[in-house]
């Protein structure tokens, strides 16, 4: 990846445009939903998600290289409730830190609300999802003293608006990720340069020397001054 191609992939001003176009679309797409209810056609899904208590540790994703381009690994929790078919949503960032160990960089990811996961559940039917494996318990509430309570919803609004807060703080990471790496690259590439010329220097002084050695080797018709001027080139190219 050359710096023209980054530049093109990775403009800071292009994703602070493409961030408000993203927006914007969101919001048509909401307001046409929403018309589409009015009408008849569709009933809007408000009040829909909800929210659960994470059993400790169940948020922890596994961490990855710093270069590593793959997506980040899910949590516990996270593969528990896509395998259980459920919606969901876990607002995380990442960051990049030094292994503790090995001094290495390693990109962690954690989650935004510690202990809370965000669940899509149309029918309203909360005895699957707290029998999931890193579920601890939705979160409920009671209208009035006394009443028994009952799960506590979000609007689809704030979802929306969770959802693309994180979008934007992971394109800003991504950005530092390729800068990153590509700084990485170019430092690697200049000392393999510097490696390179290093060795041909060598090299043609070597080959210089050999020459130098070679010619008078031959120019001298005493053997015993050819193999002095042998043996005291070779010294001199060790002290070299």
């Amino acid at each position: 990846m050359n710096m023209q191609t980054l530049n093109r992939a990775f403009n800071p001003y292009k994703e602070g445009l493409l961030a408000k176009e993203t927006r914007a679309e969101e919001l048509r797409f909401r307001k046409a939903r929403h018309d589409e209810g009015r009408a008849g056609q569709w009933k809007p899904a408000a009040d829909l998600w909800f929210a659960i208590k994470a059993a400790p540790g169940s948020q922890r994703s596994p961490s990855a290289p710093a270069s590593d381009d793959r997506a980040p690994s899910l949590s516990l929790i996270e593969r528990n409730l896509s395998n259980g078919g459920f919606e969901f949503f876990m607002p995380t960032y990442r960051i990049v830190v030094k292994h503790h160990r090995n001094k290495k960089l390693i990109e962690r990811r954690f989650p935004i609300f510690t202990g809370y996961v965000f669940v899509n559940l149309p029918t309203q039917q909360f005895v699957p999802v707290e029998a999931v494996e890193g579920v601890g318990k939705l979160l409920k509430y009671s209208r009035t003293y006394g009443e028994a309570s009952e799960p506590f919803s979000f609007p689809q609004e704030v979802i929306d608006r969770l959802r693309y807060m994180v979008w934007e703080e992971d394109q800003k990471f991504l950005l530092e990720k390729a800068l990153r790496m590509r700084q990485e690259e170019v430092d690697r590439e200049l000392v393999e340069v510097k490696k390179a010329a290093s060795r041909a220097s060598r090299k043609i002084r070597n080959a210089q020397h050999s020459e130098l050695a070679g010619g008078l080797a031959r120019s001298l018709r005493v053997p015993s001054s050819r193999a002095l001027v042998m043996k005291t080139m070779e010294q001199l190219l060790k002290l070299g």
